[in-house]
């Protein structure tokens, strides 16, 4: 039963984050929900810090990469992430997020914490493929009122590559200090340099439509996926296999779009599903070629906060 409560929590949290910003983002501003929402997270990640009586000194050649970190993890991120949402649709962002492991994989052998594999490099640009199915629909059927969707997703694409980054050079600050102790001081630091952008959008800023289901997508977003998500993730890895965790998870993207058509009555066409299935297909096919241990590093990373 334990083992049964923690994958769906697990796929529920991950399925619903594009849905749940979707709603969030109409209700609103979406430069202010990113500090809010990481605000937040960031908060509780400190009090575990705190609890646990960790210190936050670092080396002092750590602090560019700490600024740099925070900046890729909350302005840059949820600034496309957030904003992409708002443009485009929640079934959109679940497709285009299953291409962080492949983003990620590529960042990771340019900055030599990977080895080039020709294997890994031609499903990458089949999942690439799927992206510009999607993109090419989107060019073809817009006209005036629906010209933020293409806008939308390359702002998703951004936040992927974002997110990416932040995994692969995040990778020596989490063996060296700690996720926790990394996780509190890039959050923290996010939220510091998220400060102008806040002040920027205060104008926008209106709590006057926020409703039930406003609030529960904020709960969501900030306390199920960008906090507590990590250390279920964290037990569930050492508790059960990865290929088990990963199989379920592959699921992910199908929910996505599967509940925002049904939930936000989102369009789904032909090329879009053609689209949407290369581009999952090739997310999955990298896990399985990457191997257990491999893919473990992948989902540790990956779900340390799924967007």
């Amino acid at each position: 039963m334990k083992k049964f409560i923690i994958f769906a929590y697990l796929i529920f949290s991950t399925s619903f984050t594009p849905i749940a910003a979707k709603v969030a983002v109409e209700q609103i501003s979406p430069l202010s929900l990113a500090f809010f929402r990481f605000g937040l997270a960031a908060i509780l990640f400190n009090l575990i810090f705190l609890i646990r009586r960790q210190s936050y000194k670092i080396d002092r050649k750590d602090i560019p990469m700490f600024l740099w970190l925070g900046a890729l993890a909350i302005p840059i991120n949820q600034f496309c992430f957030l904003k992409g949402v708002s443009f485009s649709n929640a079934s959109h962002s679940g497709v285009i997020y299953s291409l962080t492991p492949l983003f990620a994989y590529l960042l990771s052998v340019k900055i030599k914490n990977e080895n080039f594999s020709a294997k890994k490099l031609f499903i990458i640009l089949l999942s690439i493929t799927g992206i510009i199915i999607i993109f090419y629909e989107n060019l073809v059927i817009t006209n005036l009122t629906e010209g933020n969707v293409i806008t939308g997703d390359i702002l998703l694409v951004g936040a992927v590559f974002s997110w990416a980054a932040y995994l692969s050079y995040s990778k020596n600050m989490v063996e060296k200090y700690g996720a926790i102790k990394t996780s509190a001081i890039a959050f923290s630091t996010g939220i510091i340099l998220y400060i102008p952008v806040l002040i920027s959008d205060i104008k926008n800023l209106s709590f006057d439509k926020v409703n039930f289901y406003g609030i529960l997508s904020f709960f969501h977003l900030s306390v199920l996926v960008a906090f507590l998500s990590y250390f279920i993730f964290v037990y569930s890895s050492k508790t059960f296999k990865v290929s088990n965790l990963t199989t379920y998870l592959n699921s992910s993207p199908a929910i996505t779009i599967f509940f925002s058509w049904l939930i936000l009555n989102e369009p789904l066409s032909e090329l879009f599903i053609i689209g949407a299935l290369i581009t999952i297909s090739g997310s999955i096919l990298l896990q399985y070629i990457c191997g257990n241990k491999e893919k473990a590093k992948l989902l540790n990373k990956e779900l340390l906060e799924y967007e």
